[in-house]
């Protein structure tokens, strides 16, 4: 267990081959971070882990790296238990990991966000800054995002409750699935298929291959709609119109959707279930 007093602005820089992150954001000016052996046994994996912080000010670094073991070329090789890292940090957090078949999940609220893994699913609540995440096999999931941020998966999926900021979202065989949208977004994947489930702002670009776009429209939701699939079917609940939209003070949504094989459906969003 590693404690560190951190008040003021703090970043996290983790550096892991494999393993699982654990982050809180927790309101309280401290930072902790704790080693845990997982799996099989074998040589305690906390043994190779470096825990230090570099301090300028009110403005904190804390770096967790973990060394090599035994590498032979670019083949590392690790052995016994696994790694489990517990971090509790202060609201609006920096974090900066790279891993390879690391995986990562955050609850509460962090600033900005860089992730990059292999084989890790990233699992996020609130990220208020920049985000940019990039995996192979994984899965992101993230819950809000405020600003810009870009997301690119090969084989993973993609899901967002909310966008409130700028979206790009790549995908290969991955799908790609919206909650609610009220900011730009350009969503783009080969095969997976791509769900819009509440448009009710910002703008919408889709592009697929072979995959099936859907987006649902927000009541009282103005939209301009520009789809096209070369032998896919086209099909909108809100009726298509090739007359540009008319002059208005309430703003309209463009949504633009392009398909070679896939299918497009435009339909009305479900309402909100009443508590």
């Amino acid at each position: 267990m590693y404690e560190f007093e951190t008040p003021g602005s703090v970043s996290l820089e983790m550096r892991l081959q494999s393993g699982r992150v654990v982050i809180t954001a927790a309101d309280e000016a401290r930072t902790r971070v704790e080693l845990t052996s997982v799996g099989r046994r074998g040589r305690d994996p906390s043994e190779d882990i470096d825990v230090t912080t570099d301090d300028h000010g009110e403005r904190h670094v804390i770096r967790v790296e973990q060394k090599d073991r035994l590498r032979w070329g670019p083949i590392q090789i690790t052995r016994g238990a696994g790694i489990e890292i517990r971090v509790t940090c202060p609201p609006g957090t920096n974090l900066d990991l790279a891993g390879a078949s690391t995986s990562l999940r955050a609850s509460g609220e962090l600033g900005e966000v860089s992730v990059r893994t292999a084989s890790g699913d990233v699992r996020l609540d609130d990220v208020r800054k920049r985000l940019q995440a990039k995996t192979t096999s994984g899965d992101v999931t993230v819950a809000t995002i405020s600003d810009e941020a870009s997301v690119v998966t090969v084989s993973g999926d993609i899901g967002v409750e909310r966008v409130e900021g700028a979206l790009t979202a790549r995908a290969v065989s991955g799908d790609v699935t919206i909650g609610s949208l009220r900011g730009p977004v350009y969503l783009s994947t080969t095969s997976g298929d791509v769900d819009v489930r509440s448009l009710a702002g910002g703008e919408v670009r889709a592009q697929t291959l072979s995959g099936d776009v859907r987006v649902g429209v927000a009541r009282g939701t103005r939209v301009w709609i520009d789809a096209t699939s070369v032998s896919g079917d086209l099909g909108s609940e809100l009726g298509l119109d090739d007359q540009s939209p008319p002059e208005s003070a309430s703003p309209v949504v463009p949504l633009q959707v392009k398909t070679v094989s896939g299918d497009v459906a435009i339909v009305r969003a479900a309402e909100p279930v009443s508590a």
